[in-house]
């Protein structure tokens, strides 16, 4: 199997931190990849073009970072990220929510910065620094929460990822008066599958 992925995409990050968990890396080869540009030999893999995409032996692939973690969960047991799936449980889905909105959004302003700068949207970029700012404030106060300190769940690393875009977002300046995330993310980052899975951002 091969894994499509670049070395800036927070969702390929945690695919790559599932694989290391599971120890499926010794099946899956990790090759980066650039999106967006004219002629992407991506589409001829992927007719959409997303990553991170799992291209299976039979030719067949996977997209979309929820169902990659199932797919890649099943392959070898024990599974593992099961929380908000083998029973309903609202609490955790409800974090899992707000985990997803701060990586989605951040993303959405790493994107608007990539921009030439008289393409930028002012108004796209304060409405996504708010979203953030709002968000690990949030965090900081629950984050002593089981969920976020259990077994590994993909709330986990959706929050973990999220915050790691502080790497390329100079004004995600999120540490500043949140200290319970701090120490959250560090412990976090200090997870072998985690440490693994870190690549430089190069572009």
């Amino acid at each position: 199997m091969k894994l499509y992925g670049t070395k800036t995409s927070p969702y390929a990050r945690i695919i790559r931190i599932v694989i290391f968990e599971k120890k499926l890396n010794d099946q899956i080869e990790f090759i980066w990849t650039k999106t967006r540009v004219p002629d992407d030999p991506m589409y001829t893999i992927n007719p959409s073009g997303r990553v991170p995409f799992l291209l299976l032996d039979d030719g067949t692939g996977i997209e979309d970072t929820p169902v990659l973690v199932q797919f890649l969960d099943n392959l070898k047991k024990p599974r593992i990220f099961v929380h908000g799936l083998e029973y309903f449980d609202f609490q955790y889905l409800q974090i899992e929510a707000k985990a997803r909105s701060l990586l989605d959004g951040a993303s959405v302003w790493i994107r608007e910065i990539r921009r030439p700068s008289n393409e930028q949207s002012p108004t796209i970029l304060q409405h996504e620094q708010n979203r953030a700012i709002r968000l690990t404030s949030y965090f900081d106060k629950i984050v002593s929460d089981p969920l976020l300190n259990g077994s590994i769940n993909l709330a986990q690393l959706y929050l973990f990822a999220a915050l790691d875009l502080e790497r390329r977002i100079q004004a995600f300046s999120w540490r500043r008066g949140n200290a319970n995330l701090t120490t959250w993310y560090e412990r976090m980052e200090s997870q072998p599958s985690v440490k693994a899975s870190w690549q430089p951002y190069s572009s």
